[in-house]
């Protein structure tokens, strides 16, 4: 249960920053590609809208499912997840710097900065996504009783299920909440 709370916990919070990611392109778009706007503005209202509908969605359970967690390719540690980021920021300021060094990108201080602004939208977006999962995971099973403690009907839904819950190998305890 803390993990399935903890991924869609996670998936809202990423949405969400997609969200903020997707605005502040139209912002810097509205300076270098005006016609890029609307579609920047678009996206970002459609994951909006989705991450308001899957947050609504989530509110309206009582309780977590209890089955199995979903399949993820999430890291499960914050460990894990700045590795990734490190490694997409040098894979891209590699791609940079071999495009700069071999004479097919023009080296005006205008496409320096283009190209850096670039990359760190690129490292950005990376380091939300893997991030925010990262991070709920790792710690799931203290955000779960967090919320347990702080929801009080979250709380009494636990303890009525326990009475009755059935794992796999027969009658099977939550422990303690």
């Amino acid at each position: 249960m803390a993990l399935n709370d903890a991924q869609s916990r996670a998936t809202c919070l990423m949405m969400y920053f997609w969200c903020a990611w997707l605005a502040l392109i139209a912002v810097i778009s509205a300076f270098a590609a005006p016609d890029a706007v609307p579609y920047a503005v678009a996206g970002a209202l459609i994951t909006g809208a989705i991450a308001a509908v899957l947050q609504a969605r989530r509110r309206s359970r009582k309780v977590p499912s209890s089955s199995h967690p979903a399949s993820s390719r999430a890291p499960r540690r914050v460990s894990g997840a700045w590795t990734g980021v490190a490694l997409v920021a040098l894979g891209s300021c590699g791609i940079m710097v071999a495009l700069g060094l071999s004479g097919e990108a023009s080296l005006s201080p205008g496409s320096v900065a283009g190209a850096v602004i670039g990359v760190f939208f690129v490292i950005a977006f990376f380091a939300g996504t893997l991030l925010i999962p990262a991070w709920h995971i790792e710690n799931a099973t203290r955000l779960f009783r967090t919320r347990i403690e702080s929801e009080p009907e979250l709380r009494q839904s636990l303890e009525e299920l326990a009475l009755t819950h059935e794992g796999q190998g027969g009658s099977l305890q939550f422990g303690p909440l």
